[in-house]
């Protein structure tokens, strides 16, 4: 059958396919033997190795510089709390028992001022302001009350007294009074002391665990909801459960009270049904009776009537 007269595309169909590309041979490469170290330990040196030179990375080196000046004062306050007696020192002079401790006050303030604000709880012996070398006011000061009910009185209603614009704090002298007291400037005092700013990264990372807390109490507490709501869920299914039995014992307990009404009018109509059949006998046998008494009637009428045909015979 010859493909003459046939479209083209039908042609194509039956094109013979391109010969195959030539490649060259592949070239096997020679292998490298490979072998261990052993043969060459003896020519290695039997020398110690060198010391490692100390290197420090920058955040080491500010950690370090800062835990020598830490420990640098530290040992210069040793020294300083070890010379500190407050007995020997001479501008606190009175006595200690007497002495008031005022502290966060304005720097505007004066003496005189003071004086005055405090005289309201007691007479004044002396008042004190601390300075520093420039002369400059330190913030604190000590009265000395001639009485110690006054002081006590200044003591307990003292604290938070206005005085230009600044609420001061009172206390006790615990210098002298208190034994092994320290004051703030040696590591002592009340409170927690003056706290720095910390630095913004810092702040950041506070504020970043804080919101990971915030967080993650919420989370609890929206775990501790759907808890509560699948026990809550829980006792109501139980309740319903316990509510449905309780419902199919009371049917249960109305289908045997329904029962044994039943019963009971069975039996009351069974025991009405006896009592009739019973009366009924004894209708019955009160027939039977009369039926009896008439018959006995009859035939003794029926004999007097003999005997009498017989008598007017005889006549």
């Amino acid at each position: 059958m010859s493909a003459q007269g046939l479209p083209a595309h039908i042609l194509a169909l039956f094109t013979p396919r391109p010969p195959p590309q030539h490649l060259p041979p592949c070239v096997l490469k020679p292998s490298v033997k490979l072998s261990g170290c052993a043969e060459y330990v003896e020519f290695f040196s039997a020398d110690p190795p060198p010391p490692k030179e100390p290197w420090e990375s920058p955040l080491e080196r500010k950690a370090r510089r800062h835990r020598e000046k830490v420990e640098a004062h530290k040992a210069a306050q040793k020294k300083i709390i070890e010379a500190y007696d407050p007995h020997k020192d001479p501008n606190a002079s009175g006595d200690p028992f007497k002495t008031l401790f005022v502290g966060r006050i304005s720097y505007d303030t004066t003496e005189k001022k003071l004086k005055r604000e405090f005289e309201v709880f007691g007479s004044i012996k002396k008042v004190r302001m601390v300075y520093d070398q420039k002369g400059k006011p330190r913030g604190y000061a000590f009265i000395e009350f001639e009485h110690e009910r006054d002081l006590k009185n200044a003591y307990k209603q003292g604290d938070g007294k206005k005085i230009d614009g600044r609420r001061v704090m009172v206390d006790v002298e615990r210098g002298r009074t208190v034994e092994g007291w320290l004051p703030r400037r040696l590591g002592g005092g009340r409170g927690p002391g003056r706290q720095g700013k910390p630095a913004k990264k810092k702040q950041r990372r506070l504020a970043e665990t804080v919101e990971k807390a915030k967080e993650k109490e919420k989370e609890e507490k929206a775990e501790k909801k759907k808890d509560k709501e699948k026990e809550k869920e829980k006792e109501k299914e139980k309740d319903k459960g316990k509510e449905r039995d309780k419902e199919e014992d009371r049917k249960e307990r109305r289908d045997r009270d329904k029962e044994k009404e039943k019963s009971r009018e069975k039996e009351k109509d069974k025991e009405k049904d006896r009592e009739k059949e019973k009366e009924k006998e004894k209708d019955r046998d009160r027939e039977k009776d009369r039926d009896k008494e008439k018959k006995d009637k009859d035939k003794e009428r029926k004999r007097e009537r003999s005997r009498s045909r017989d008598r007017d015979r005889r006549k």
